[in-house]
């Protein structure tokens, strides 16, 4: 304290500005550095948990990569005993006027076996077969539709492969579980409807599957890889959160280089301000 009184504050109180630079130089280093990994671990879990709610009941997941798989991949699952329950699902992030969304396509005739929907009051959608006949349906989470003033029978337009398409707010669904997955920028739309409006053809994203009861992940696994043969992926929904955390560790680690770097800057300012100092006070 007496050094700190009798040389630094005397020195600091002379060069004002040197030992603003200076402090400012310590404060933006840290700060990036430690913005950088707290934005990269806060990424991976939102990651994570978007994928457990939207996984829902489901035990394992069938996929094959970007390209998809063809429809009958479908009827194969559902033979195998061991299976209780599969969902076809197509995924897809589009731009709408009023933010982006994850739209998610799903078989409403299949599909609540796996995932609860929970609608704001007596909506016509708890009728499936209503949702079907109308191709431009959508179901929105209750907190996008507050933040974009939409409301039942609401339009939206979304881009689509044949530009851009006005869809019809059939649904609302009430917080928590499915609805908060991707912060609530989360919509429900009918699987074949999504193949046609994002290209997908006759195709598949992945099936979510439900086990049998007492049937073992490890063993509804290896017989959904003897039925399908190679080139499928049969996988916990939580795999996929690893392998999107194994993409993001170059990301990572270009992050961490740049916050290190700009620690080293900090650190740079620093010596070079104490080195003048030295030299400074040098007879």
């Amino acid at each position: 304290m007496i050094l700190l009184r009798l040389i630094s504050w005397p020195y600091a109180r002379k060069h004002i500005l040197r030992s603003l630079l200076t402090t400012a130089g310590i404060v933006l280093g840290v700060a990036v550095f430690v913005g950088m990994h707290t934005a990269n671990q806060s990424v991976l879990a939102a990651f994570h948990q978007t994928i457990d709610q939207i996984a829902g009941a489901t035990q394992l997941q069938v996929s094959a990569g970007e390209p998809g798989f063809d429809e009958d991949v479908l009827e194969k699952v559902q033979s195998i005993a061991e299976v209780r329950a599969a969902a076809p699902v197509i995924e897809a992030t589009v731009q709408t006027g009023r933010g982006n969304l994850l739209i998610l396509g799903v078989d409403m005739l299949g599909d609540r076996s796996l995932r609860t929907y929970n609608l704001e009051g007596d909506q016509a959608i708890d009728d499936p077969l209503v949702f079907l006949a109308q191709p431009d349906s959508l179901i929105v989470t209750k907190s996008f539709a507050a933040e974009t003033g939409l409301t039942l029978n609401s339009r939206i337009p979304m881009r689509t492969m044949d530009g851009e398409r006005i869809f019809a707010v059939r649904g609302i669904m009430q917080p928590g579980g499915l609805a908060s997955a991707f912060g609530g920028n989360l919509a429900i739309m009918d699987i074949y409807a999504a193949q046609k409006i994002f290209g997908r053809g006759r195709k598949f994203d992945r099936i979510d599957i439900a086990l049998q009861e007492g049937v073992t992940l490890a063993d509804g696994a290896a017989k959904l890889r003897r039925v399908l043969g190679p080139g499928f992926q049969v996988e916990p929904p939580g795999s996929r959160g690893e392998q999107f955390e194994a993409t993001s560790r170059i990301y990572a680690l270009a992050s961490n280089i740049t916050s290190v770097f700009a620690l080293f800057i900090g650190l740079f300012i620093i010596y070079n301000t104490l080195s003048a100092t030295t030299h400074l006070r040098l007879p």
